[in-house]
Parts: structure tokens; C-alpha cells; sequence
């Protein structure tokens, strides 16, 4: 008995072990597992905030569409009744239909055809008529897009743009309307303080690192970021409206020296037309580097990040955010 009772116990002991050395397996695993998805999700952000503008610019042809000749009202048509009516006037009963009452069947049948046709008639005269109601309204609202008629271009942006998936790297955009048709799109752009300061990278052993920021790179980070915002924002704008070119001022909260407030103020300044966005791959194309190829306005430096610039000095009206 004693010996059986050893047994079983060394058994059970055996058992434990087997489960220890399960859970600290699994427990490895998991951290493993939740390193590399730490480390995934900030490559991910990052990409967010410096990626945003890597897109492919595919412009809507507005001009071809205000040019279209006025869609015409549909004419009612009867084709589908008038072909029940004839079938139902040439109904002709034979004498077993006549003797045994399946005539009047036929009748009553034949004259809910007329009916249901009638209906099938007016079913699609309705739907023509609201398909050239549609085509009125786009060829009416390019018309006013390519007048540049403020309601019609923020509509656009709001309907045929992108815009409202960056929420990383674009907190609101207003658009200025500026004499001489030109267009300024105003943009709020990531505050300095809500950039990441800590970066997660996976090491070979498996392990994550996570190491803080300097503030060098977070200032760093900071630029690109709005450098992308400020060419996808561009980008954009120039593909879902029927414009040559577009300006985008980005904005971002910050410290005034002076009196010690932190407010938005303008902090770069592009004006890319459609040929030059056209001209680059921007999947390939670093934002920083591609905003100095296009003139882009700013006062950056690597000790301090941004300044505010003066929209004076580009002539954009001033502007204060509602």
C-alpha cells in the first residue's frame, strides 16, 4: 500500500511539473506574442502620422461633367400596358370556356394583367425620372464646383475625399476663399504633446524595448508629421476638386515665449499645384524632403521644432479658427 501510495504521488508530482512548466511556456509565449504586437502597433503609428500622405492621386474629371448637355425629363410610357389591353381584347373564349365559366376567369385575369402592367409602367417612368433628376444634380453641382462655389468645394471635401481617415495627423480643416479664386485650406494639424515619446522596438531575443524619445527625434517626428498631413491634405484637395493647384496652411498649438499661452498658430505653408503632386510617386516620396522641393514656408529647427510664420509673408488673409 505504501508503495502504491508513493507512486501516485510521484505521479502527481510529475503532473505538476508538466503543468509549471506548461503555464511558464505559455506565460513566455504570451509576453513574445504581446512584444511584437507592442512594437507592431507603433510601427503602425508612426507609419499614421509620417505615412499619410503615401497615396495614390486620382483626380475626378469635374470639367467633362459640367460640360455634359442637360439630361432631359424621360417621357412617360405605356408599352407594357398597352401590350396587356391587346392581349386582353383579343381574348377570345372557346365554347368550353364559355360553358364551364373559365372565361370569366380569363377576364378578371386578364384585366389584373392590365393593371399590374400600368404599375410596371409608372414603377419604371419613376425610376427614369429619378435617375435624371441625379444626373441634373451632379452636372448642377460640378457646374458650381468648377465656379468654385464655397458650399460645392466643402461638400466635396466632405464627400469625395479621404480626410475624415486621419485622425492621427488631422484634428479639422476650414477652407479660406481668397480673391482671385484661390483657395487656402486650413488645417489643424498633432500638437507637439501628442506625439508618442517613447519608441517600442523588438530585439532578437524576442523581448520588446522600450526606450524614451529624444526630444531631437520627438521634434523630428513632429515635423514629418505635419509635413505629411500638409501634402496629403494637397493631395486631396486637388484630387476631388477641379483646381490647379491648392494651399494648405497647417496649424499647431504653441508655447509663446512672450506671454507663456499656448494657442494654434500657423506653422507651415505649401502650395502644390496638381502637376508637380503628379509628378512623384508618393507612396516612395519622403514628406519633409518633398514640402522643401515644393517651396514649401516654414521655421523649423532641430534645437527648437517649429516657430509660427507669418501668413503675411504668403498672402493669405489672417484667419481665426471658430
Amino acid at each position: 500500500m505504501a508503495s502504491s501510495i508513493r507512486a501516485v504521488r510521484r505521479e502527481q508530482e510529475r503532473a505538476e511539473r508538466r503543468r509549471l512548466a506548461y503555464e511558464k511556456a505559455a506565460q513566455k509565449q504570451a509576453a513574445l506574442e504581446a512584444a511584437a504586437s507592442a512594437a507592431e502597433e507603433y510601427d503602425r503609428l508612426i507609419e499614421a502620422l509620417t505615412g499619410a500622405h503615401r497615396v495614390v492621386l486620382e483626380r475626378r474629371d469635374w470639367h467633362a461633367l459640367a460640360a455634359a448637355p442637360p439630361t432631359l425629363p424621360p417621357e412617360r410610357s405605356a408599352v407594357q400596358e398597352a401590350a396587356a389591353r391587346r392581349e386582353q381584347e383579343a381574348y377570345r373564349p372557346g365554347w368550353f370556356a364559355r360553358t364551364f365559366g373559365g372565361a370569366k376567369r380569363r377576364q378578371v385575369e386578364l384585366t389584373a394583367a392590365v393593371e399590374d402592367a400600368r404599375v410596371r409602367d409608372e414603377a419604371e417612368f419613376q425610376a427614369r425620372l429619378q435617375q435624371a433628376e441625379a444626373r441634373r444634380a451632379e452636372i448642377d453641382f460640378a457646374r458650381r464646383l468648377v465656379d468654385r462655389d464655397p458650399a460645392a468645394v466643402a461638400d466635396a471635401l466632405g464627400r469625395y475625399t479621404r480626410l475624415g481617415d486621419l485622425p492621427f495627423s488631422v484634428e479639422g480643416l476650414d477652407l479660406v476663399f481668397v480673391a482671385g479664386g484661390r483657395i487656402v485650406a486650413m488645417i489643424d494639424g498633432l500638437d507637439l504633446e501628442d506625439l508618442p515619446d517613447r519608441s517600442v522596438t523588438l530585439l532578437q531575443s524576442g523581448k520588446a524595448s522600450v526606450k524614451p524619445l529624444s526630444q531631437a527625434r520627438v521634434l523630428e517626428l513632429h515635423r514629418d508629421t505635419i509635413c505629411s498631413a500638409a501634402v496629403r491634405a494637397a493631395a486631396e484637395c486637388l484630387a476631388a476638386l477641379p483646381v490647379e493647384e491648392i494651399e494648405v496652411v497647417m496649424q499647431a498649438d504653441l508655447l509663446d515665449r512672450g506671454s507663456g499661452h499656448i494657442g494654434a498658430e500657423p506653422v507651415l505653408y505649401l502650395r502644390a499645384t496638381l502637376q508637380a503632386l503628379a509628378a512623384v510617386n508618393l507612396p516612395q516620396t519622403d514628406a519633409a524632403a518633398l514640402v522643401e522641393r515644393l517651396g514649401g514656408h516654414s521655421d523649423w529647427s532641430r534645437k527648437e521644432g517649429f516657430r509660427a510664420i507669418s501668413l503675411g509673408e504668403v498672402d493669405v488673409p489672417a484667419y481665426e479658427r471658430e
